[in-house]
């Protein structure tokens, strides 16, 4: 079951939440895994801004995200393709 299913253009996109460790530091960053729902598509990974030294806490920023804010970091990645 996804974290969130969010719509962007005409695609609706299950997104799950993935912690990332960032390099050289002991924080954790935020990735969406995005995959097209109905689709045999490749997923697309998208990196947010949000870095927390405790993964529970990230997680819990991100619980805080609006669709809207998840759309527009899944929308921006789709456009650097």
């Amino acid at each position: 079951m996804p974290w969130r299913e969010i719509t962007v253009g005409e695609t609706c996109w299950s997104v799950a939440p993935v912690a990332e460790r960032v390099a050289n530091t002991q924080a954790w960053r935020l990735v969406l895994n995005c995959r097209p729902r109905g689709e045999a598509a490749r997923a697309v990974w998208a990196s947010t801004s949000l870095q927390s030294f405790s993964r529970s806490d990230l997680y819990a920023q991100a619980d805080r995200l609006t669709d809207a804010k998840v759309a527009a970091v899944v929308a921006r990645r789709l456009n650097d393709e």
